[in-house]
């Protein structure tokens, strides 16, 4: 090929670094329908996951035809009030907006509209969990009215 004077700025064989995608969040631990199999039948839906980066959680707004609870977890064993992050949920048909900095349970009636869950900062991961008082997620789950 001849010469040119600009023909170094045409890149043919671009070399990509693939970007390292980190993880936002690690199942833990959980229970289920699927995992009871072969036990007795407990109306429980359980799972906790370990928070590593911000990010917003899955699931829509919704509400559940049983009670739940929600919990926010410090892993630090000396301060367990301290979160070591900030999240921030809507709860109920106004999508009244709640920030939690601290290790909280949040209690869930029957029918209470909740979600979206925001994970706006993380300083060191954090446990979220829920409890659905039924045996698997999504047959309880019902559309946000």
């Amino acid at each position: 090929m001849a010469k040119t004077t600009y023909g170094n700025y045409v890149l043919t064989e671009p070399k990509v670094k693939i970007m390292e995608i980190k993880p936002t969040s690690k199942p833990t631990f959980g229970l289920s329908e699927e995992l009871m199999d072969g036990i007795k039948k407990f109306d429980t839906n359980f799972n906790f996951v370990a928070i590593l980066g911000p990010h917003v959680l899955m699931d829509p707004p919704h509400k559940h035809d049983c009670d739940e609870l929600l919990f926010f977890i410090s892993t630090d064993p000396e301060n367990p009030t301290d979160l070591g992050g900030e999240v921030e949920i809507a709860l109920g048909d106004e999508w009244e907006k709640h920030v939690i900095k601290t290790s909280a349970i949040i209690c869930l009636p029957r029918g209470m509209a909740h979600c979206p869950v925001y994970v706006r900062k993380v300083e060191r991961p954090f446990y979220f969990g829920h409890l659905l008082m039924a045996p698997s997620y999504g047959s309880s789950a019902m559309a946000n009215e």
